[in-house]
C-alpha cells in the first residue's frame, strides 16, 4: 500500500462526553460522584483515493440504473461511503464536519469515567476513514445472500441480495462469496422454483464486481452456522406445500404443536 510511504494525515472530530468523578466531601466517609461534561477531540485518518483503491463495485438490486457503490480497501480493511440526510435529501455523502462521537447519555451511570468515554470515542473514530475529504465507514466483505419471505407460491417471494455480514437466522447454504455470483443466481432460481415463487424465477442477476480478488476471503460453509431451526422448518413447509394456503395451515399446525402447552 502506497500510504505507508507518506505521513498519515488526521482530521479532528469533536466529541461531547459526560462522566462522573468520585470524591469524598470533608468530614464524610461515603463517596459522592460529580457529574462532568466536556468536549474532547479525537482523530480520524485521512487518505487519498490512490491509497484506498476500489476493491468491489456493487450495483443496485433492480439493475435498472448504472449507479454503483464502491467498497474501498485500506490497511487490510474495507470501507463504504457513509451517507445520510443533508440539505433536504437522503443518502447523500456527508462531510467530515457532520461526524460526532460520544457515549449514549441515556446509559450514564456513576461507573462511567473520563477514561472510558475517551476510549469509546477513539474506538468510534477507528470505524471511519476520510478518502479525498469524504466520510467512509468500516464495512464487512460484500457477499450474496438468498432470502425468502412469506409462505411461498408468490406469497412473499424469494430474493437475492448483497450483504456485508452474516445473519444467524439464515443458513450458510444461502450465502455466497463475491466470486460466486453465478452460483448465487442459480441457487436463488432453484429456491424460487422449489417454493413456487414463479414471479421471481429468472429475475436474479449478479450485483458484485470484484476489482481486487485478493480481498475476497469469506468461506460461508466453514465460517457460518446452519441458521435458525424454526425458520428452517417454516421454509421446509413452504417448499413441500402445493399452495400458500396449504403452507399457512401446515405452518399454523407446526406452531401449535411446538409452541403451545
Amino acid at each position: 500500500n502506497s500510504s505507508i510511504h507518506r505521513p498519515m494525515k488526521y482530521y479532528p472530530v469533536s466529541c461531547n462526553i459526560d462522566y462522573f468523578v468520585p470524591y469524598i466531601p470533608p468530614r464524610c466517609r461515603k463517596t459522592r460522584y460529580e457529574h462532568k461534561r466536556e468536549t474532547i477531540r479525537v482523530s480520524v485518518r485521512s487518505v487519498s483515493s490512490s491509497d484506498a483503491p476500489v476493491a468491489f463495485r456493487l450495483s443496485d438490486y433492480s439493475h435498472v440504473s448504472n449507479k454503483t457503490t464502491g467498497v474501498r480497501h485500506y490497511a487490510g480493511k474495507l470501507y463504504i461511503k457513509r451517507r445520510g440526510y443533508r440539505d433536504g435529501s437522503w443518502y447523500v455523502d456527508i462531510p467530515p464536519s457532520d461526524l460526532h462521537f460520544g457515549p449514549d447519555v441515556s446509559y450514564l451511570t456513576e461507573e462511567r469515567t473520563r477514561d472510558a468515554c475517551v476510549s469509546s470515542c477513539k474506538d468510534a473514530a477507528r470505524h471511519y476513514l476520510l478518502i479525498d475529504g469524504v466520510v467512509w465507514e468500516l464495512t464487512g466483505e460484500p457477499r450474496y445472500v438468498v432470502n425468502t419471505f412469506g409462505l411461498g407460491h408468490n406469497h412473499g417471494g424469494t430474493g437475492l441480495f448483497v450483504d456485508h455480514w452474516y445473519n444467524d437466522n439464515i443458513p450458510n447454504s444461502n450465502y455466497f462469496s463475491a466470486l460466486d455470483g453465478s452460483r448465487a443466481v442459480a441457487y436463488a432460481n432453484e429456491v424460487a422454483e422449489r417454493r413456487g415463487d414463479t414471479n421471481d424465477v429468472g429475475r436474479f442477476h449478479e450485483m458484485i464486481e470484484v476489482v481486487l480478488p485478493q480481498c475476497v476471503k469469506i468461506k460461508p460453509m466453514k465460517e457460518h452456522g446452519t441458521g435458525c431451526p424454526i425458520i428452517n422448518a417454516f421454509n421446509d413447509i413452504a417448499n413441500s406445500s402445493s399452495s400458500a394456503s396449504e403452507a399457512g395451515i401446515l405452518a399454523l399446525a407446526f406452531a401449535i404443536s411446538n409452541f403451545t402447552k
